[in-house]
């Protein structure tokens, strides 16, 4: 179990995190979710997909890693290969937490920080400074809230472009082949992508409409996301020649 606490400059100003892809296994994991705030980003490193949850129903988008359990193929032994990191990975040991309102009707309070220090990647001893010497923020930290920020706007945007994309009939199941240099076959089922032909017949109102909720260029970009497929063969082909 987690123990996060509010993030200050005073009882945490020694404290440093270790960024090491040994040093937690969180990042290994062959799929992440995203949110529609970082497609704009993630679309040119990862192939992005729409999943549907068996149970709920209820829509994902999703970040594509690795091709096997546990495994992230975009992460080397000094750390991500890419430019971009979906944000729930960037973000490290970090949450927002959000205070309680005293009175209904009351403005909620601006998220803080927390931190967990129950995190082994949490320490005092290696790895990159949250603070600077005499209080201020490290670069490290705006690297961490940025992501923060990402994923807290992402939350209700993503309710913006699941409603758009179902309500207009947009999503089609996509089922990817993988045949990689062995005679090995990865068979890539239960998600979705959008199905251009339908999203190029839309009317012009409903494109005015995604337009209009800044989700039309992002459901390009999804679509543009899939040929990252071929850099994800690449790089497992080369892997697999290691071994």
């Amino acid at each position: 179990m987690s123990k996060a606490t509010v993030l200050n400059n005073v009882d945490h100003k020694n404290l440093k995190v270790d960024t090491r892809p040994e040093s937690n296994n969180t990042q290994q994991v062959n799929r992440s979710l995203v949110h529609a705030t970082e497609i704009s980003e993630l679309h040119k490193e990862f192939p992005l997909v729409f999943y549907k949850h068996t149970d709920t129903e209820q829509l994902q988008l999703h970040a594509i890693l690795g091709l096997e359990k546990d495994e992230n193929l975009f992460m080397g032994e000094s750390g991500w290969i890419t430019r971009f990191v979906p944000a729930l990975l960037a973000r490290g040991p970090f949450s927002l937490g959000y205070k309680k309102s005293q009175e209904e009707g009351e403005t909620p309070a601006d998220p803080v920080i927390c931190i967990d220090m129950d995190d082994p990647r949490v320490n005092t001893e290696l790895g990159e400074d949250i603070f600077l010497q005499f209080g201020g923020e490290a670069p490290y930290l705006e690297y961490v809230k940025k992501a923060l920020q990402t994923i807290d706007s992402g939350i209700q945007f993503d309710k913006t472009l699941f409603t758009l994309v179902e309500s207009m009939d947009l999503l089609e199941p996509v089922s990817i082949q993988i045949k990689l240099s062995n005679v090995e076959e990865i068979n890539f089922s239960d998600y979705y992508t959008i199905n251009q032909q339908k999203l190029a017949n839309l009317t012009g109102e409903n494109l005015s409409k995604l337009n209009q909720y800044g989700v039309l260029s992002l459901l390009y970009f999804v679509l543009s996301s899939m040929g990252n497929f071929q850099q994800l063969i690449a790089l497992k082909n080369a892997k697999s020649a290691m071994f």
